[in-house]
């Protein structure tokens, strides 16, 4: 049986769960700090943000519509962004200039800042564009501001990550408890990045906590987290029997690659049953690059992609 934490434990802050991960796979701590700082700016900035929205008449609670729910239309998904733009000034202060201090991004932030500024590129369609995942729309975009298409989608993500994670935070009351059996986010619409099997609850009986673990998705944008089918695969719903095959690295059972047999897409997951510690989710993906690097060797691939899951 799986050693039980308490469900109380206060989770790492992003500096401690990049600290612990580079002391546990010390080969790989160069790549984890490269992007270290981004993520500890971004944590700032979203609860600056989520200070701000919380106050911006502007900002509308979200609508939980049950019908549109059923139907697996997500919150936000036909929402007015126009809020958003008042939040820009902070993002290019902080997410971007860190940005910039990314070599190989410099002149993509630059061209980015520019198509804003002279209005070839407007936030309202960007994120309208991001929240309905219209690829064409995003295609036209990117060209429009001479970026290409992948950093366009990075730089985009970074910067609608830090708003919806902060509009989130401000109306977890209202979204917390949204019944959703969907693979996608129930707020954004955007893929997981990482599943977690939760600690079993303190009444929860013995029997169900040896084998438990509620299984949740997080949100690779607006960091919300829903329940989801054990089983079941989130890029192609596939739940036949054993459909859902798993594997560890060097015997670490509280990380685990699950991959589909019949789509090839993988997730990493965290088992929280076999830790004291709780990682902070929003950069604990990029703790988990020896996992994308054994899933690359074995040809799979990755349900969300990111700069550093793409060999």
């Amino acid at each position: 049986m799986p050693n039980v934490a308490p469900s109380s434990s206060a989770p790492l802050s992003v500096a401690q769960t990049i600290h612990t991960a580079c002391e546990r796979h010390p080969a790989l701590a160069p790549l984890i700090e490269h992007f270290s700082e981004l993520y500890s700016i971004r944590a700032e900035l979203i609860a600056s943000l989520a200070e701000q929205l919380a106050k911006d008449t502007n900002c509308p609670v979200p609508v939980i519509n049950e019908e549109k729910l059923q139907h697996g239309v997500p919150v936000l998904s036909d929402s007015n962004a126009t809020w958003a733009a008042s939040c820009y000034p902070k993002l290019k202060e902080t997410v971007f200039v860190h940005l910039k201090n990314i070599s190989s991004l410099e002149s993509s932030i630059t061209l980015f800042e520019q198509a804003i500024d002279t209005q070839q590129l407007s936030l309202e369609s960007l994120f309208d564009a991001l929240l309905n995942s219209n690829e064409s729309m995003l295609q036209a975009q990117a060209k429009k501001a001479n970026i290409e298409y992948a950093v366009f989608i990075f730089i985009s993500q970074q910067m609608l990550s830090c708003l919806l994670s902060a509009y989130v935070h401000v109306h977890k009351e209202t979204v917390q408890n949204i019944f959703w059996r969907e693979a996608y986010c129930p707020v954004c619409g955007s893929f997981p990045d990482i599943s977690i099997l939760q600690r079993p609850d303190a009444d929860q009986s013995e029997f169900l906590a040896g084998g438990g673990g509620k299984k949740m998705l997080h949100c690779s944008t607006c960091s919300h987290q829903w329940h989801f089918r054990r089983g079941t695969c989130p890029a192609c719903n596939n739940d036949e029997a054993g459909a859902i095959h798993y594997f560890h690295v060097d015997g670490n059972t509280g990380e685990r690659v699950e991959y589909c047999n019949s789509c090839n897409t993988y997730l990493n997951n965290i088992d929280l049953r076999n830790t004291t510690a709780t990682p902070d989710l929003s950069v604990a993906p990029l703790t988990l690059i020896h996992l994308d690097m054994q899933a690359a060797q074995k040809q799979l691939t990755p349900l969300v992609r990111t700069l550093w899951n793409t060999f």
